[in-house]
This record gives C-alpha cells, structure tokens and sequence, in this order.
C-alpha cells in the first residue's frame, strides 16, 4: 500500500494504511502490546507435547512451543511471536527477528529469503545475493520489498544497526527473567512495515514533527489541512469495521462472529437468486473485513451452497485473490463437504476491537 494516514483522533493518535480513500489496517497509540519484544526468561516447567512455559517477568508466562525444549529452571532467549490475548501470554519463538524497513535480521538462523512482493526481474536475486554477501556464516535474513527501491549503502548501514541492537542484547549480562528489547514505538513500527517503498504520508499539521520520525525515510510526508480523522470519518469507518454483521451492495450480508475456537463467518443470501455472485461479492468483503478488524487464528468461512466444483474453485480463487498483498501467513483449505472454508491468518497485533475498547477517551 502507498498511502497511510498518520492523525491525532480524540481517542488518541492513530496510524492507518489506506486505499482508494478507505481504511484497510488500523493501529491506536496504545501501551505496547509485546509483540516482537525479546526476552531472556526462565523455564518454569515443561509439557511433554506441548512445549515450555517461560517466565516474561511481571507475572507473564508465555509458551515456547517450537523445537527441543529446554530444561527447567533454564534461561532461554525468546520472542513473542503473537500477542497475550483473553487470559492467555504470549506465544514464543526460539529464533529472535529484528525487523528493520530493508530487512528483517535472524541472528541465529542462518538463510536468506525474501518477500514475495520484491519484483522477480533479477532485483530478488540480486538483493538475496548482497545480504548473503553481508551476512555471517550463523546469521540469516529476510529482505523486504522496500529495500527494492534503496540503495545497497541504505541497507548496509540497516544492517550494521540491527546487528548492533543484537549485540548489545547478547551483552547484556545473565540475569532472567528480563526484557531485553521491545519496539520503541508500536506507530511508526506499524508505518515502517506496511507503508510501500515511496510511499506517502498525510499526517495531520499538528503532527508534523512525529510525522518525520516516524515515517519511513523513503515516505513523502504531506500535511494536512483537516484533521485526517474527520477528513476521512475515521471514528465512523471503525464503528462500522465493529459491527457483527456486513450488508453487501447486490443484497445479502455476512455475519462475523469472534469464540473462543476461533472466528465464524456466515453469509446470507438475503433473497438473492444468483448463488454464485452472492458467494464472490461475499468473499472479497470477507477479505476486507478479517484485515481491518485485525483477525487472526483460525477462521470458519460458511458460503451458501454451490453444486458446481467449477464454481466452488472460483470462490476459493476470489477469497485467495484477495488477501494477495496481505502481510500476515495464511493457510487456505478449499471448500469442505459441508460449504465451509477453513483457513487459519496469522494474528500481527491485537484486533480492532480490543484496541478500540482500550482507546484513550
């Protein structure tokens, strides 16, 4: 995406990647919620099966649930890998990543790859190449579309800089549990991984001086003239992006409810004859709709029934289509016996709702 909007609501400042003029993601100031953040904790206790439950300090405990679990009473150096959500702490990884606007720093994986958004016209190899060159035998890399439109001197130095992070992180004595590092500022955290190489942001002229720390330092920043939350009805966009159901332009809606289990969408028909045109409006308004709100884990898509394996395959293909420049992982099963889609998205932050009922008033 190449617009974002940068505004000091009532609620308190917010950052929103646009398009066409409408909101697709939306992040509210609010206290960090420990995604990304690193720490040295302790391993309280092991679950054959399940993993190691670690202490984050402050009385968090979070899950390591990947690899061979260390030994209890162990110190270990993790990383939340999904927000604390409804009682439950953070989900951890044993492979901490430094995220940066070129690339994404693994100091203990070795490899490099790269988004799938970099232009496969030589750029990606030549990218994968210069990391490769840069990088230690232990150390790996992600690089990012952005760093398709900055020079090799730009990376480099983004490089050193988050190499350095880490090694003040690794110098930072044996104590645990401790935080060793979190993202400074969860905004310009947000604009630094969703604003596209080049792209622009209106901020809000009372804004201006965080506006230019905080942006990209390949974004072009204009000034707006209104307040960018009542230019674009942004407290209205986001009541509506909470309203448990959706009415589709042809008729028809679709109804989003979040469980325990996960989230379960179900469309309606609404009277209408054509199933097939139902279906496909439906899935692009899903596609929106699970972005903006923010959700994540699995999700239960239930369409009406559609007796055509053809037109089965072009409802999968439009639900697919559609979350093409979505950032977060996604694994998309096709239609079961019974109508419904399952997928699972990976979750990026804390969802909309929560974010708003915690919002400064």
């Amino acid at each position: 995406m190449n617009r974002a909007l940068l505004t000091d609501a009532p609620w308190g400042r917010t950052a929103v990647l646009m398009a066409d003029g409408s909101p697709v993601e939306i992040r509210l100031e609010r206290p960090a919620d420990g995604m990304g953040a690193i720490w040295r904790g302790r391993v309280l206790r092991v679950e054959p099966g399940l993993g190691a439950f670690v202490d984050l300090d402050d009385g968090v405990t979070g899950l390591l649930a990947s690899g061979k679990p260390p030994h209890e009473g162990a110190a270990v150096v993790v990383q939340a890998t999904r927000p604390a959500t409804e009682g439950k702490g953070p989900a951890l990884g044993a492979a901490p990543r430094l995220p940066g606007r070129y690339l994404v720093y693994v100091p203990r994986r070795p490899g490099v790859s790269a988004s799938k958004r970099l232009p496969d016209d030589g750029t990606r190899a030549r990218l994968q190449g210069l990391a490769r060159r840069l990088l230690q035998p232990e150390e790996g890399a992600v690089v990012r579309a952005a760093a398709a439109a900055a020079g090799d001197a730009a990376i480099v130095r983004e490089l050193e800089v988050l190499r350095a992070r880490w090694q003040r992180m690794e110098m930072a004595g044996e104590e645990a549990p401790v935080l060793l590092w979190r993202e400074p500022d969860p905004l310009a955290a947000f604009l630094r991984d969703r604003l596209a190489a080049g792209g622009t942001l209106l901020a809000d002229r009372s804004l201006r001086g965080y506006a230019e720390r905080a942006a990209p330092p390949d974004a072009r920043i204009e000034l707006l003239e209104e307040p960018g939350w009542q230019a674009f009805g942004l407290e209205d966009a986001i009541e509506r992006a909470l309203e448990p159901v959706v009415t589709l332009a042809g008729g028809g809606s679709i109804s989003i409810e979040r469980t325990r289990a996960g989230i379960v969408i179900d469309v309606d028909g609404g009277g209408r004859k054509d199933m097939l045109a139902l279906n496909l409006e439906a899935a692009g308004t899903i596609t929106r709709e699970v972005r903006l709100r923010g959700l994540g884990g699995l999700i239960l898509i239930d369409f009406v029934d559609l007796d055509r394996a053809a037109e089965r395959r072009r409802v999968e293909r439009r639900l697919a289509d559609g979350f093409a420049g979505d950032p977060a992982a996604r694994r998309q099963l096709p239609f079961s016996p019974l109508g419904v889609i399952e997928m699972t998205r990976q979750r990026l932050g804390v969802p909309l709702a929560e974010q708003w009922a915690l919002r400064r008033r």
